[in-house]
């Protein structure tokens, strides 16, 4: 995938979706189970929300206003403190820019770090925006495929680097599928992006998507990228972790032991302002300054995760291992059938094809209902792959 290619057809197989699901909303209303977008029907741990409410009786008309454009201070050293406690790295308020929810730190980390005719490295299955922003910003997304269990392949990565080669995108644990790196894996992938450091004079940057951080449902080990290679950075989203997407509240944080992280934290933050991103709202800042030092509770997305793979296996489904996320990753009954979406929509169940994500061959559910609608929604997925 180059810089040259059209950015309407990155676009184009969430816009084609985007269409099946309106339709098939309009067709069977609340008959549809829908399993699409992750936007789950039921709160799983209402913390965030009760902050939220106690956030907004108490505001006061000055708790309201403008904020600088990396964040409030107060809010930036609780994240920085309770990343420091977790991860056991020397983090300062200034390594935290608060942004607008996760999409908007990639976009301002993207345009801030790289230039127009630099490459960047991307592991498919990926989040679906990631080409979309590189492709608009004039950067070339190079997509490299997943290696076995959907781990990183390292030899690929490597092959696929070129001297324009000026960083790499992971999400840990990984969207769309769940796996969560190893700390084994990720020290080898440090040790190439060293290699290439040495070989073209100039360090990668290595990008970690960490939204989904905090739905590690199997009591996997959780390594961040920050702690094994020095020239790294991290998003992240308290909408996510905790259920409010909507709200748009998530940061950058930068490694302690990146070399000139005082000067990049100073771009990111004109960056905030060049782009029109600013801050989160600043009541989701005080939100979020709550929020640092809590992690979600996971009990019901185990519950969940488990009768959802059940269920699906029961079916004659093969779904990829994984240890996060409140998704599901399933193979295609034939390995390549990108119609099954569309015959699934036609059952009542509303799932996502993996060219959205950048790769074939899969389909992607959200655990947005509970145990009922999902062995209802794994029956109609039977259905659907006794069609295909």
């Amino acid at each position: 995938m180059t810089g040259e290619q059209d950015t309407g057809a990155l676009l184009r197989p969430l816009e084609d979706f985007a269409l099946l699901h309106a339709q098939t909303i309009r067709r069977l209303g609340a008959r549809a189970i829908d399993l699409s977008y992750p936007n789950p029907r039921a709160c799983r741990d209402a913390r965030a929300y009760e902050l939220l409410s106690e956030a907004a009786a108490q505001a006061e008309i000055s708790d309201l206003q403008y904020t600088p454009f990396g964040g409030l201070t107060q809010a930036r050293r609780n994240i920085a403190g309770a990343l420091a406690r977790r991860f056991g790295l020397p983090f300062r308020f200034t390594d935290i820019i608060l942004t607008p929810g996760a999409a908007a730190a990639l976009r301002v980390a993207f345009q801030t770090i790289f230039q127009p005719g630099d490459q960047v490295i991307l592991i498919a299955p990926c989040w679906m925006d990631y080409p979309v922003y590189l492709q608009s910003l004039g950067i070339a997304a190079t997509v490299v495929p997943s290696g076995p269990g959907k781990h990183l392949d390292r030899a690929a990565v490597e092959e696929a680097w070129t001297p324009a080669t000026r960083g790499i995108v992971i999400s840990q644990p990984a969207c769309p599928t769940g796996v969560v790196y190893t700390e084994r894996e990720l020290r080898a992938l440090g040790a190439l992006l060293d290699g290439m450091a040495g070989r073209y004079g100039r360090p990668p940057v290595l990008i970690s998507d960490e939204v989904h951080r905090d739905t590690v449902w199997t009591g996997a080990s959780f390594t961040t990228p920050l702690s094994v290679y020095p020239e790294s950075l991290s998003v992240y989203s308290f909408g996510k972790a905790w259920s409010m997407q909507g709200q748009r509240t998530g940061y950058i944080a930068l490694s302690p032991e990146m070399i000139r992280r005082q000067p990049l934290a100073a771009a990111l933050e004109r960056m905030m302002r060049i782009t029109g991103h600013c801050a989160p709202t600043a009541l989701m800042q005080r939100v979020a300054s709550c929020l640092a030092s809590l992690t979600p509770d996971t009990d019901g997305l185990t519950s969940l995760q488990q009768h959802a793979r059940t269920q699906l296996a029961a079916a004659g489904f093969d779904v990829v291992p994984a240890d996060a996320t409140s998704f599901v990753y399933v193979r295609e009954p034939d390995g390549n059938n990108p119609g099954l979406a569309a015959l699934a929509a036609r059952q009542g169940v509303l799932v996502m094809p993996s060219g959205i994500f950048h790769e074939q061959g899969y389909f992607r559910i959200a655990l947005n209902v509970g145990h009922p609608e999902l062995s209802e929604a794994a029956a109609r997925l039977a259905a659907a792959r006794r069609r295909a």
